[in-house]
């Protein structure tokens, strides 16, 4: 009985692991799709995107936690850094995402400053991604290769 209720937890995960994958790829694409949007329309929109990035964050975290999970990266390896760039870029996104909201649905800040505020959030995203990676290289997380640059 409890080994057959484990495969079932194994599965819904595996499949929860599979939609978090699709979405921390395509995930980034959809909020500039939104944003193109909100700015051409000025209508607001309803998604909630740290609830999203907090969820994607969890599955993340119990993948690398969870010994028996391990085995996607290692068959794998190129996942781990991907996975890391696309929430990066989910994050910067999202933030943006979230300044431009405000300027449609509240008129503050100013459609300026929003954009301002949103290309400004991309571009530390940015900055802050390329300083991790120049710190741990790209590498499956179990990879004993991996050098910290201190």
């Amino acid at each position: 009985m409890k080994s057959k209720l484990l495969k079932i937890i194994h599965g819904f995960f595996y499949l929860f692991f599979f939609f978090i994958v699709i979405t921390l790829i395509a995930g980034p694409f959809f909020v500039i799709r939104e944003i193109i949007t909100m700015l051409s329309t000025g209508i607001p929109s309803g998604t909630d995107y740290f609830f999203i990035i907090g969820f994607c964050s969890l599955i993340l975290f119990v993948s690398i936690s969870v010994k028996r999970y391990h085995w996607i990266y290692e068959k794998f390896p190129i996942l781990w850094p991907a996975l890391q760039m696309g929430l990066f870029m989910f994050i910067a996104f999202g933030l943006g995402a979230t300044f431009i909201n405000a300027w449609a649905e509240n008129n503050i800040p100013t459609k300026s400053l929003a954009l301002f505020l949103s290309v400004l959030s991309f571009l530390v995203a940015r900055a802050l991604m390329s300083y991790w990676f120049y710190r741990y290289p790209a590498a499956a997380p179990f990879n004993s290769r991996r050098i910290s640059h201190e």
